[in-house]
């Protein structure tokens, strides 16, 4: 990790549903918001990790790498997909250790044992639908929650919370943007998701009191029935707009849900 000081290259793929993060040249104070926000638009897509490779990468301060421990932290709550470090390199590892980065991201030696972890995390049940915007919208994406929960979480009382989120969510779409919204829903151990995406790059924060304006409770019902909730960027534009739900013991994961009717 010294040598020449390189621009920071910060490049991403897929393998096998898993974000593949490649990090080379200098990590400086001025490369770390970028590294920090394609990880976090990476997670936003919801693979099952995000794997960090780092080749030939040198550190202006051993702090910086800090960045790795910080993401996977934030990353917890939604969409709670790990971060895997891989460094080949002997003396990459040692400078993860003493960081020390690796008490919050494991480290591995290559991509192939990063993904062997990863698919042996805790199964997920995932559902989506893209809504066309029309006057029953809001209906359709309260009708496909229900159906979700009925399916995946019966008699849970989370559910009711769900579809409330759900409506909120989809209504500030409707209502702040132009877009299609995209609905997800997942369901990990025993917390409940429920995410929002749309084309606006503008993060979706509370407006309630605001400028004397009146409607809908909006996001602060968000905050009042979630544990969590947030506004990421989307890697390829707009944004992801999410909410966390705790829903008791963990839930035996079974067959995915089929939205057909």
């Amino acid at each position: 990790m010294t040598g020449d000081h390189d621009v920071l290259s910060v490049t991403y793929g897929e393998r096998a549903g898993c974000a593949v993060v490649r990090v080379a040249g200098t990590l400086d104070v001025a490369g770390y918001p970028r590294l920090r926000d394609v990880m976090l638009k990476c997670a936003a897509e919801q693979p099952s990790a995000v794997i960090v490779v780092v080749e030939r990468l040198q550190v202006a301060t051993a702090s910086l790498l800090s960045v790795f421990a910080q993401v996977s932290m934030r990353l917890s709550d939604w969409p709670a997909v790990p971060v895997l470090l891989v460094a080949a390199d002997e003396l990459a590892r040692r400078l993860f250790e003493h960081a020390p980065v690796s008490r919050f991201v494991p480290v591995f030696r290559t991509v192939e044992s990063a993904v062997r972890d990863a698919q042996r995390q805790p199964r997920r049940r995932r559902a989506k639908l893209t809504l066309p915007r029309l006057v029953d919208t809001a209906q359709q994406a309260r009708n496909f929650t229900r159906r979700v929960c009925e399916y995946w979480l019966p008699d849970n009382e989370v559910a009711a919370d769900a579809v409330v989120i759900t409506n909120e969510l989809v209504d500030n779409v409707l209502l702040h943007t132009q877009s299609e919204p995209s609905l997800r829903l997942e369901l990990r151990r025993q917390v409940l998701s429920v995410a929002v995406s749309d084309q606006s790059s503008a993060p979706a924060r509370i407006r309630e009191g605001e400028d004397g304006l009146s409607g809908g409770f909006g996001l602060v019902v968000v905050a009042q029935l979630a544990k969590a909730w947030g506004s990421t960027p989307a890697m390829l534009g707009g944004k992801v707009v999410w909410a966390a739900m705790d829903c008791g013991p963990p839930v035996p994961m079974f067959q995915p849900f089929n939205p057909s009717p």
